[in-house]
C-alpha cells in the first residue's frame, strides 16, 4: 500500500511541475510583451523628433521583437533545468501567435502573409538562442574544499 501512495505521490509532484512550467513560460512572455511595449514606446517617442523610412520602422519593430523574445527564451532557460532550445523556441512561438493575434484584432482583418512568418521565424530563432544563453548561464553550486 505505502508503494501505491509513493508512486501516486510523485505523479501529482510532476504533475503540478508541468503545470507551474507552463505557468512561468506564460509569465515570461507577459513579461517580455512588457519590456517590448517599453522600447517600442522609447523608439516611437524618438521617431516623433527625427524622421525615419518605412524601412528604418520595420527593423526597429523586428528589433525590439527580436529582443523581446530573446529575453523570453533566456529566462525560460535559466528556469529549467535542460531543453534550453526546445522551452525558449516554445517561448518564442507563443510570443509570436500572441503577436499576430493582436496585430490582426488591432487591424481589424485577418491575414497571414510574409510579415506573419517573419514574425514566426524571429520567435522560434531568437527564443531558440535565447534559451540556449540561458541554459549556459545558469549558476553552478560550488564546491566546498
Amino acid at each position: 500500500m505505502s508503494k501505491l501512495i509513493q508512486t501516486r505521490t510523485s505523479f501529482e509532484v510532476n504533475d503540478s511541475g508541468i503545470a507551474s512550467g507552463i505557468i512561468f513560460m506564460l509569465k515570461t512572455v507577459l513579461f517580455s510583451y512588457l519590456v517590448s511595449v517599453v522600447l517600442l514606446f522609447l523608439a516611437s517617442i524618438l521617431a516623433t523628433f527625427q524622421a525615419f523610412s518605412d524601412q528604418a520602422i520595420s527593423i526597429v519593430a523586428n528589433s525590439v521583437t527580436a529582443l523581446g523574445v530573446f529575453l523570453c527564451g533566456f529566462m525560460s532557460g535559466r528556469h529549467f533545468s535542460s531543453r534550453g532550445l526546445v522551452f525558449g523556441a516554445i517561448c518564442g512561438v507563443i510570443y509570436a501567435v500572441l503577436l499576430l493575434i493582436i496585430g490582426n484584432l488591432a487591424s481589424g482583418t485577418m491575414s497571414f502573409g510574409t510579415d506573419a512568418l517573419t514574425a514566426l521565424a524571429i520567435g522560434i530563432i531568437c527564443g531558440a538562442v535565447g534559451g540556449i544563453v540561458g541554459i549556459n548561464t545558469k549558476r553552478q553550486r560550488r564546491r566546498s574544499l
